[in-house]
Order: structure tokens, then C-alpha cells, then sequence
């Protein structure tokens, strides 16, 4: 099986300001939603915006959009510092999400678009510490859906594994020594067998031989292959509701406030707007 994933951190980015807090305004004048320079710069370039002159860093858009924006009082409208929500820290900063990517990325359109909201700022040592608490959850999943996190329906190629072995035991030197002759003969043995059917590989030297078999893979998604977070969302939306003309999913929704709720109580963000909570909106109608 492929190693489970290991909780690291994500790359911090060279730059420290990730959030510029440019303002967007309706036609009518109402602050709808904050947005980045590249964000606010697309809009006036395609004259769908136009600088607000009252405002450093406010656009004016010249069309009118579907939506009617964030409210007054949203976490969305507020300005935010670029600093770790956990410890304040500018340094090392990366944009974590709240509710793993993993999932996240399988759920529907309407609730992928609302993403930004659990997108929170985090330092390297603060994302590393909450990504242990996280890791466990994760595996309590993998257990509670019958899905491991590296997925399942893997099939197995045991040759592949049998010449990858060989070839990375004969390509360390410091080993190959130590190994007894009759093992050695052995390993090449193996390395050989599986060449047989390589007749591409007739020409090539053999260190480039055996560099080819350390890259085999020992096994790849069969025809029933189930990744982990798709089917664990899958699981979560087989209860739909229809209100007003839009389609919830209950467990989904339910799944989603509990890695909120998971991530104030471990990684104790002190520094995190009193606006931003676990019922804050999950969907965009």
C-alpha cells in the first residue's frame, strides 16, 4: 500500500502578505466583498470595475453581479492582519485549510466556492502542531468509513515489487558490499527476469537498468479503486434536502462544523476574529 500521509507543513510562502484587503463595491454603492490586488486588477482591467476615488484600496464594480455579497457583519467584510491566527507570528505564514483539502475538494460547487472562509493563517510551527490533531481525525474516518486514507481497490503487481527491491539494493554501493555472493547473484537474477519482457531495455547500460526498476510501481487503482475523500463525502451527501428551491446535505454540513470546531479547540486560535465560528455559512446560493 502507498505510506499514509505524513502531517507536514505546507511551504510557507516567500512573501508574508497574503492578505491585501482590497474593498469591492456594488453599482449602488454597498461593500459586497474584500478581494486581493490581482483579484481587484482583473476586474478593472476587463472594465468591469473602476477605482473608487474616496479609497486607496476600494473598486466600484460597473455591472450587476448575481449575488448581493457578504453582510455588514460577516467575518468576510472585516480587514485581516497577516499574522498567525494562533500565536500571532508573521513569519513562516501559510493559508491552512480548516476543513482538509482532501475533502473539501469533492463536495459540491456550492460549497467549494465558500472555501476562503476556511482559509486561515497559520505560522509553520503552529500548522505542523495542529496537523498531529488533525492526522488523528483523519484515521478515525478512514475507520469509521471502512476507506484508508491512501484509498482502497489498490492491485497488487508483486513482480514489479520483486525487481524494485533487487535494483535498489544493487544500486546502493555501501550495501552491495556487505551482501554474500550468492545473494548478490540472486538480486541480479531478479533484475534480469523481470528484463525479459523489456526489449526497449535491451540497450540500455545496466546502472540506467536498474534506476528504470527503482521507478516500477508495486501497484496501481484497480477498476473498483475508491479514494478516501471522495467516498467518505459521498457518504456524507447520500442525505439530501430540498428548501427553498436548494439542495442541502445535512451530514455534510455537519462534517464541515466539526473540523471547525476541531480546529478552535486544538489549535486555540487566540488571534482569530470572534466573527469567524463553527455555524458560520457553509453554502453559496
Amino acid at each position: 500500500m502507498p505510506r499514509t500521509e505524513k502531517a507536514v507543513a505546507m511551504p510557507s510562502r516567500k512573501s508574508n502578505v497574503i492578505y491585501e484587503n482590497w474593498t469591492v463595491y456594488s453599482k449602488q454603492g454597498k461593500r459586497m466583498f474584500r478581494c486581493s490586488l490581482k483579484k481587484a486588477d482583473w476586474y478593472l482591467a476587463r472594465d468591469l470595475a473602476k477605482r473608487c476615488e474616496t479609497e486607496e484600496k476600494a473598486i466600484q464594480l460597473t455591472f450587476e453581479p448575481k449575488g448581493q455579497g457578504h453582510s455588514e457583519s460577516d467575518y468576510m467584510m472585516e480587514d485581516r492582519l497577516n499574522q498567525c491566527v494562533a500565536c500571532a507570528s508573521t513569519k513562516g505564514l501559510t493559508l491552512h485549510h480548516v476543513v482538509p483539502d482532501v475533502y473539501r475538494r469533492c463536495m459540491p460547487l456550492n460549497i467549494k466556492s465558500k472555501s476562503s472562509r476556511d482559509l486561515l493563517l497559520l505560522c509553520k510551527q503552529c500548522h505542523d502542531q495542529y496537523e498531529r490533531h488533525a492526522m488523528a481525525l483523519k484515521k478515525a474516518l478512514a475507520v469509521k468509513y471502512d476507506v484508508p486514507l491512501e484509498g482502497k481497490g489498490w492491485v497488487m503487481v508483486p513482480e514489479n515489487r520483486i525487481a524494485r527491491k533487487a535494483a535498489s539494493a544493487l544500486l546502493r554501493p555501501d550495501s552491495v558490499k556487505k551482501i554474500p555472493e550468492a545473494r548478490l547473484a540472486e538480486l541480479k537474477r531478479a533484475v534480469e527476469a523481470y528484463c525479459q519482457d523489456k526489449e526497449e531495455w535491451n540497450c540500455l547500460p545496466w546502472d540506467q537498468i536498474l534506476v528504470k526498476c527503482c521507478e516500477l510501481k508495486d501497484m496501481y487503482p484497480g477498476p473498483e479503486f475508491a479514494e478516501h475523500g471522495q467516498t467518505v463525502v459521498s457518504e456524507l451527501m447520500k442525505e439530501e434536502l430540498i428548501e427553498d428551491g436548494h439542495t442541502r446535505w445535512p451530514q455534510l454540513e455537519q462534517f464541515i462544523r466539526e473540523w471547525r470546531l476541531h480546529f478552535l479547540k486544538h489549535a486555540q486560535p487566540k488571534y482569530l476574529s470572534s466573527r469567524w465560528g463553527a455555524e458560520n455559512e457553509i453554502y453559496t446560493h
